[in-house]
């Protein structure tokens, strides 16, 4: 490991952050079920690797290594070859694993779906997808035969249940033996020619503004995700034999099929639950399951922070790593996190589905130094590079090539130099630290004056009474080129001050950091009691904006 890990250098012409240290290059040369089979035959057989917390069903190295095999030989029985996809239309469950290790082995793309989709959405995917099979869990049975009548698919895919008493099932048609006993020890992975150009798997975006696209993520791309995961410019932070990695439901975020992958692609203990792990739930599996290391939305990991006793230092003693994403974490949140999780040190991460992976650990922003093998790019709004300290739209590329998304035109999505235009909005300081602001589309503006709702966002939610707060922007009339804006905020529970004297003290807050024509933009503060959330756990803008206009 290079003496300093994580070295960025700019490009005085180009204006490129690259951060040039990049130890992983021996990942690309495996496929994922290469890189599984390998892990499995070296760890011990009785080691527990995936535990499902619901039932407290757990799986052994051996169960693991045998049972995908053994699906992956069912597959093909079945039809299923290299190269089609497979939907999961499920939460987290005890089969997960198994299943998609069964895809990868035979070269099958995986992908997670939304179950929360509208069905007219859920149809226009199907037929996008064109899926060989789909492993379903018995509540959304109905609504897959709906949605599959009315795709155009000339050929429905197989439906096999992952729960229930259909069939065909896990249990009658994957887990059966075949005639033939299998020979374990020799069995081979499918041939992956070239693991930077092959797709291993498919994810959806979040798809807050429409219908979420289908992101292609390579072989090398996933596997540089799983391993770079929890490494931050303070240390290099591989995973170990005695680490214990959470996976909570929906399992269709990156991140939790990234820590899925880690268990079984590094043979570590995974725990995960088919609830999303918040309040006491989630206090409850990082208590009992020993949990070493958490990725979390910072609002869940709050969640459960606050069901923790006013002294108790023991009960989350056992974490070590909290990457927290998606949106800032609060200083609140934070100390409560070194109160109580004595031992931890607490990461803001930034990433994205599309580079499968974070792209930035830090301890004390949002966002840091680009992680091993990154190059970052700052553009103004004509798409020309901008310098140190300059905010505009962000631009990365990944040490693996991107394939993109599935049937779109993605050259629009790429700038003159080839780094992919995500959609963000940051600047990178003199240090080379990314700093995250927000999305660019959710910029307020209005005449010369532009508010980004983040930074303002995060000196809200530090008042000790707030629990969330989100500011959106809109229009008026639908002719008007100028937007205001309208904060939403969610208190905590305990707070006895009246709405009148928290919105005076929120007008105090934020004024020191606007000018006078910016607080004019802002014309209402709203008390809500929940916040609209997208399905991966963001804050709706879209929903709030629509609300503000009402």
């Amino acid at each position: 490991m290079p003496e300093e890990y994580i070295k960025v250098v700019q490009d005085p012409q180009t204006k490129i952050w690259k951060s040039v240290n990049y130890p992983y290059g021996d990942i690309a040369k495996l496929s994922i079920g290469e890189k599984f089979l390998q892990t499995m035959r070296s760890v011990d057989p009785n080691k527990i690797i995936d535990h499902f917390y619901d039932t407290n069903t757990i799986k052994t190295a051996k169960d693991v290594y045998e049972e995908s095999i053994l699906i992956a030989v069912n597959l093909k029985r079945l039809g299923v070859k290299k190269g089609d996809s497979v939907i999961f239309y499920a939460m987290n469950n005890e089969w997960v694993a198994v299943l998609s290790m069964g895809c990868f082995l035979i070269g099958a793309s995986p992908i997670y779906f939304e179950v929360h989709l509208d069905e007219d959405s859920t149809s226009d995917l199907f037929d996008l997808l064109e899926a060989s099979a789909i492993f379903y869990e018995e509540t959304y049975l109905k609504k897959i035969q709906k949605c599959l009548a009315n795709s155009k698919l000339q050929k429905h895919p197989h439906l096999i249940a992952i729960n229930g008493e259909q069939q065909p099932n896990i249990t009658s048609d994957l887990l059966k033996q075949p005639e033939q006993p299998i020979d374990f020890d020799s069995f081979k992975s499918a041939e992956i020619k070239d693991t930077r150009e092959e797709t291993a798997l498919l994810a959806l975006t979040s798809g807050s503004t429409g219908l979420p696209k289908v992101v292609q993520i390579t072989h090398a791309l996933m596997l540089n995700g799983i391993t770079i995961w929890w490494d931050n410019e303070d240390h290099y932070a591989p995973l170990d034999e005695n680490s214990v990695v959470l996976s909570f439901s929906p399992l269709r975020w990156i991140s939790q099929v990234a820590v899925m992958l880690q268990s079984v692609l590094y043979g570590v203990k995974r725990v995960s639950s088919c609830g999303v792990a918040s309040g006491n739930y989630g206090f409850e599996v990082l208590r009992s399951c020993g949990i070493t290391h958490l990725f979390a939305v910072p609002s869940i990991y709050y969640d459960i922070l606050l069901q923790v006793d006013e002294n108790d230092k023991e009960s989350l003693k056992c974490l070590r790593s909290v990457l927290m994403g998606g949106e800032p974490a609060s200083k609140v949140m934070l100390e409560l996190s070194k109160k109580h999780a004595v031992n931890a040190k607490n990461f803001h991460c930034y990433g994205m589905t599309e580079v499968s992976t974070v792209i930035c650990n830090d301890l004390h922003i949002n966002g840091g130094k680009p992680l091993p093998g990154y190059e970052l790019q700052i553009l103004d709004d004509q798409l020309k590079p901008l310098g140190a300290n300059e905010p505009g739209q962000i631009a990365v590329r990944p040490p693996y090539p991107m394939k993109g998304y599935k049937s779109l035109d993605n050259s629009i999505y790429y700038n003159e130099y080839g780094l992919f235009i995500n959609g963000d909005y940051g600047f990178i300081d003199e240090q080379g630290k990314l700093h995250i602001l927000g999305r660019y589309k959710d910029l307020i503006r209005s005449n010369a004056e532009v508010i980004v709702p983040n930074t303002l966002e995060y000196i809200v939610i530090n008042l000790p009474e707030v629990y969330v707060a989100r500011i959106a922007g809109y229009r008026k009339t639908p002719n008007d080129p100028n937007e205001v804006a309208a904060f939403f905020v969610v208190l905590n529970s305990n707070v006895t001050a009246s709405h009148e004297e928290m919105s005076a003290k929120i007008w105090d807050t934020i004024k020191p950091h606007l000018n006078e024509r910016q607080l004019a933009m802002i014309e209402k503060i709203h008390f809500v009691d929940t916040m609209p959330l997208t399905t991966c756990g963001k804050a709706d803008r879209v929903a709030l904006r629509k609300l503000a206009e009402c």
